[in-house]
């Protein structure tokens, strides 16, 4: 069974992107401009910081990611009553290695995700 996924996070829309995850992204926001054929073709549920959580919600999202700096917290916490969220805080560039080796394992894709950072 395939996962579905809403990014509220331009940079890791990219980072889905990269894992080959276009079937499994259902929603991104309106600032994910990148890839440009997924800002044509994805649900967009609003912006980083407004999102609807109706959109959302009626994309049945199995997991939702987030960025603690990027979105609110109350919309996160809104969110979280009724679907699973990771929440990413990104500081530094281990930070950044950790974030992509979780999302691959959230994500059943930690083989590109561990390619991704011995690119890196």
């Amino acid at each position: 069974m395939s996962q579905r996924i809403v990014s509220l996070v331009p940079s890791q829309t990219e980072l889905l992107a990269y894992l080959g995850l276009d079937a499994e992204v259902v929603g991104i926001t309106r600032f994910c401009i990148h890839p440009a054929h997924w800002y044509r073709t994805k649900q967009r549920i609003g912006g980083t910081k407004d999102f609807r959580v109706d959109q959302i919600a009626a994309l049945r999202p199995d997991l939702i990611l987030a960025n603690k700096e990027e979105n609110t917290q109350e919309g996160i916490a809104q969110l979280a009553t009724q679907h699973e969220v990771w929440v990413s805080d990104v500081n530094t560039f281990a930070d950044a290695l950790s974030m992509i080796q979780t999302i691959g394992g959230l994500t059943q894709r930690r083989d590109a995700a561990a390619d991704l950072i011995n690119r890196l």
